[in-house]
């Protein structure tokens, strides 16, 4: 199972907010470029870099930012895939994330819009996943503050995998930012409906009990970042756990 590095960029710096909420955050120690180098150096091969601003606007805000944290990826190790969601929600802004990152990340438009994702996936193949945030075990939309149409979460994977999603990222928003432990029942679940499909785990890893628990039910990826941040989790003994 692959460990996934989280950075979220919102006004510049790097924080990492808890359950979604902004005003909650807890701010790194270091900047987005820095924490990028700190990730890859440890061994980390994946980066998770969400916009905040962006996914709060509803169009990318930190494009800049994320540049120079590829920029900073790229000087430690070329190999490493630097993925970013938030704000991505027409045809035209993930072109733009894509001039910049490997792989974006949709949310909201890929649960919305169908046409959309189909459009994206065909004209950037493989490049494209789609983050699925669950609300009491039902898709949320809009940075978590609504309750999407489609609310059964494996129908919506299916439709979105059909739809040319390369992975697919399932968070607990309630979990998010807790430290609390993933949702290992929702992910089963999941994993066991679609068991040849890029699944990955986001949303409350606070340990590398966490971690082997979820690679035990056969997650294909786990995107840490709070626990990263304070230490609960050494990326370097994670990756080597993991390998």
């Amino acid at each position: 199972m692959e460990l996934i590095c989280a950075i979220d960029l919102l006004a510049g710096g790097a924080v990492r907010l808890v359950q979604g909420d902004y005003e909650r955050r807890i701010v790194a120690d270091a900047t987005a470029p820095d924490l990028a180098r700190r990730f890859v150096r440890a061994g980390c091969r994946r980066l998770h870099v969400v916009d905040l601003e962006g996914a709060r606007a509803g169009a990318p805000r930190e494009l800049p930012l994320a540049a120079e944290v590829v920029r900073a990826t790229r000087a430690v190790a070329p190999d490493v895939v630097v993925e970013l969601g938030g704000g991505l929600r027409t045809a035209a802004d993930v072109d733009a994330a894509l001039d910049v990152v490997d792989e974006a990340l949709l949310g909201t438009a890929a649960v919305e819009d169908p046409d959309l994702l189909r459009f994206v996936a065909r004209r950037h193949p493989g490049r494209i996943g789609v983050s699925v945030d669950l609300r009491d075990g039902r898709p949320a939309v809009e940075g978590w503050t609504r309750t999407a149409a489609e609310d059964d979460a494996e129908a919506l994977v299916a439709r979105l995998l059909e739809s040319g999603a390369s992975r697919v990222t399932i968070t607990e928003t309630a979990r998010d930012g807790t430290l609390a432990g993933p949702g290992l029942e929702t992910l089963a679940r999941l994993r066991a409906a679609f068991p040849h499909d890029i699944l990955v785990a986001a949303g409350g890893i606070g340990s590398l009990d966490d971690l082997r628990a979820l690679r035990e039910i056969g997650m294909d990826g786990a995107v840490v970042g709070l626990a990263l941040l304070t230490g609960a989790v050494d990326p370097r003994v994670a990756v080597q756990a993991l390998g």
